[in-house]
């Protein structure tokens, strides 16, 4: 047997959940949109002023908002092809009241996890490039909050969900398609500098432990959604 012949007899011992090419598309598009956010972040250091305008951002929002469930409907389209769901990605609904409350309270624990690695002290400080992004005003405020939760769901389906379990897939290994899916994750949002990028990294590794264990998206979900509303409040404060 040759060897591509054997490569190919053991990727189909391991069903991917959808299409190779359409996870290299993924990822493009992912980097791509990080390009893009970079520019943006060049604009605003250009421009401080035109940045801090109340209402400016609210376009940026709504295209941030629409690009991440273009991104759910790509997944969607790519697992389909394989009879998969985007339930069965998420982990299935809670069945009971207890599972609400457990999941509520294991997102609870990793977001005092993501609070002790945001201290400048653990990670390093990071850049301005985060404050760029934030809500000035009340109606950006109002935009912003849809734009978390829409984050929270559709990055953790897409990277925890899609991908992690792709990575899985093709390597056999929990392990490698956590660090994996973490690398491509946190080289996303290398428009918010290296040290950033790190601790973005860290996160996805963190976040794709727990979907492991949980064999759920849920509790990643909800700490992912709250840590954005709630980073709002950390730099206004500071």
């Amino acid at each position: 047997m040759t060897a591509d012949a054997s490569l190919t007899s053991h990727l189909s011992s391991r069903p991917l959940i959808a299409p190779a090419w359409h996870t290299i598309v993924f990822i493009t598009i992912f980097v791509g949109l990080s390009v893009v956010g970079g520019f943006f972040q060049h604009e605003v250091k250009q421009h401080p002023q035109a940045a801090v305008s109340s209402g400016n951002a609210v376009p940026r929002y709504i295209s941030v908002l629409v690009s991440e469930w273009l991104l759910v409907l790509y997944v969607r389209m790519g697992v389909h092809k394989r009879g998969v769901r985007l339930r069965d990605l998420v982990g299935g609904r809670w069945a009971t009241p207890k599972e609400v409350m457990k999941d509520i309270a294991l997102g609870a624990g990793l977001w005092a996890v993501w609070l002790g690695l945001m201290n400048p002290h653990i990670l390093g400080s990071g850049t301005n490039a985060a404050q760029g992004l934030l809500p000035q005003g009340i109606l950006e405020s109002l935009v912003w909050i849809p734009l978390a939760l829409s984050a929270g769901f559709c990055e953790e389906l897409a990277f925890r969900g899609y991908l992690q379990k792709q990575f899985q897939a093709i390597t056999g290994s929990a392990r490698w398609a956590v660090l994996i899916q973490a690398i491509v994750f946190g080289v996303g949002h290398l428009y918010e500098g290296v040290g950033p990028v790190g601790r973005i990294t860290l996160f996805g590794v963190l976040f794709g432990l727990l979907a492991v264990w949980r064999k759920s998206l849920r509790p990643g979900m909800i700490t992912h959604a709250w840590s954005d509303i709630f980073g709002v409040i950390i730099f206004r404060g500071t």
